[in-house]
Parts: structure tokens; sequence; C-alpha cells
């Protein structure tokens, strides 16, 4: 059948059709729920727009926003912890901008009498990016058997493609997440609990752009990890660090980045033998040290939050 662009097609008209601009009768959104959509594709917009220089401008407009339910709040950390992990290189810039929302606290959905606040509900969604490996972990094991036992060539190469894939894919978002809670924690927004859970990870992913993650990190935050109660964990992390270089097993520019973060923490307890009584005073002698982490300076100072 041949068809002009001239010519006038009838076609079948159904009564339910969708039309554009219009919801369903009876299926329209409360106003409530209307608002928190509004206020995501906001937030989602200014995110997509963030970048050192336009900080300040960007921060205001989210701290003129109304973010005034556990729902709403739930959903905008959701929103900069996406962005932060699927762009590492903002992950400064993401941080401060939850430092400056840090003060914000909204009632309970389930307890209105009881508030629960900004930092509270950004440890759980940590905590719950962390949980997600144990699902991870629960696919590739079904992804596995699913390759152990296909029937030809072509459906294994496919398998394994889709196998090496989702493995990739789940170790970059490690990494983002973790350098993202590194920033975190620099601001004081997280506790050392969960940097432990991120020395461990990286330590057991044992790829190359795991370790040099690891480095970035331990140079960056190791200083405020390493202190007398946690030394035995650390002198594990290490232990296992200097392990890692004498085996060859990677490259030679990961074991140099590896013994260089060996070689400073034992600079730093050699200078602390010597000058015990300035111990408190710089706080961070390991962070800096080694140029592997570009930061920029922000206004960090929390902002009022319209709510």
């Amino acid at each position: 059948m041949n068809v002009s662009v001239n010519d006038d097609i009838q076609l079948k008209k159904s009564e339910n059709a969708w039309k554009p601009g219009m919801k369903r009768e009876g299926l329209a959104e409360d106003p409530e729920t209307q608002r928190t959509q509004d206020l995501f594709r906001k937030v989602r917009s200014i995110l997509n727009k963030l970048t050192p220089q336009k900080f300040n401008q960007l921060m205001k407009q989210v701290t003129d926003l109304t973010i005034d339910t556990e729902e709403r709040l739930k959903g905008v950390i959701d929103l900069v912890f996406e962005k932060a992990i699927d762009e590492p290189s903002f992950s400064v810039a993401y941080g401060n901008m939850c430092r400056c929302l840090a003060t914000l606290k909204v009632p309970m959905t389930d307890k209105p009498n009881t508030t629960v606040n900004f930092r509270k509900l950004l440890l759980n969604r940590c905590q719950k990016e962390f949980e997600k490996d144990k699902v991870d972990d629960v696919v590739f094991e079904r992804k596995q058997k699913e390759l152990d036992s296909a029937a030809s060539a072509t459906e294994r190469e496919r398998l394994q493609e889709e196998l090496e894939e989702a493995k990739d894919k789940a170790r970059r978002r490690s990494i983002g997440n973790i350098k993202f809670i590194g920033e975190l924690f620099k601001l004081k927004m997280l506790t050392e609990a969960i940097m432990h859970d991120c020395v461990v990870k990286l330590l057991k992913n044992h790829d190359e752009e795991s370790l040099e993650c690891l480095c970035r990190l331990l140079t960056t935050i190791g200083k405020d990890l390493d202190f007398e109660k946690a030394k035995p964990r650390m002198d594990q992390y290490f232990n296992q660090m200097e392990k890692i270089v004498k085996e060859r097993k990677t490259s030679s520019r990961i074991r140099f980045m590896l013994q260089d973060v060996i070689d400073l923490r034992l600079a730093i307890f050699s200078e602390e033998e010597e000058e015990e009584e300035e111990e408190i005073g710089g706080g961070g002698q390991m962070g800096g040290m080694i140029g592997t982490v570009t930061q920029f300076t922000l206004q960090t100072k929390p902002l009022p939050i319209k709510g």
C-alpha cells in the first residue's frame, strides 16, 4: 500500500485515548503531591546548572524553596546524592550544598510532633547506598549462574559482556559514592564509622581505580581517622596496602601512590613523636601533602531555609 504525504488518513479513535496536557478523569494529583513534584523539578534544574562559579547564586535559589516535609527533604537528598555520584568531579560542590542545608529540620511523617534533620536523613541515605552492594552481589551471582549454564558460545559471550558491564557500572557508582562521602566527612557531616566502611570496600575491590580512590581518600582524611583508638584498624589497612605493593600485581603508578601514602603516615608519626604538643594544632597534615585532590573555596556557612 502506497501512501502519499498529501493523502487524508483516517485513524480509528479510541474512547480512552491519551490527550497531552490532560489527566484522566479521577486521576488528578492532589495539590500537595503536585507541589512536591514541582519542588523536585526545580531542584533538578538547579543541580543541572551547578558549577563552582555559580554555587552561591544557585544555593540561594535552593534556600528559597519550600522543603517542609520528610518526603520532600528525602527527595532533595536523593537528587543531590545521585547527582554527586554521577559527577564525582563536582563532589566538593555537592558536599558544600549539603553543608548549607545541614540546619534544615522537618516534621517526621509518622511522628508529626518530632523533627528529623537533614544530617540524619543524609546518613541514612549513605547507609542505604552501602547496603545496595549486597543487592548487586545477588544480581552478579545470578548472572554468573546464567553464564555458566549458557548453551552456546554466542550466548556466553553476550552474558559475559552483560556481567562485566554491570560490575563496571557498580564499581564506578561505588567510587563516586565514596568520593562524595569523603567530602561530607571533611565537612564534619558524617562519622568515622562510615569512612572505615569506605576504606574496607576500596581495599576489597582491588582494582586500580578503587586503589587510586583509596589513596586520595586516605591522603585527604586519613589523619582524622588515625587516632589512638582506631590505630589497630588503620594498621590493618596499611599492612594490606604494603602487601599489594610487594605483590607487584598493579601498575607502577598505583604502587607509587600506595607507597607515598604509606610513607606519609610514617612521616606524620615520626613528627608527632618529636613534637607531641603540636598534635592538636594542625588537624589536617595529611591533607594537601600529595596533590591528588582538586579543591576550590566556597562559602559554606549554613544559610536560612524557607520552610
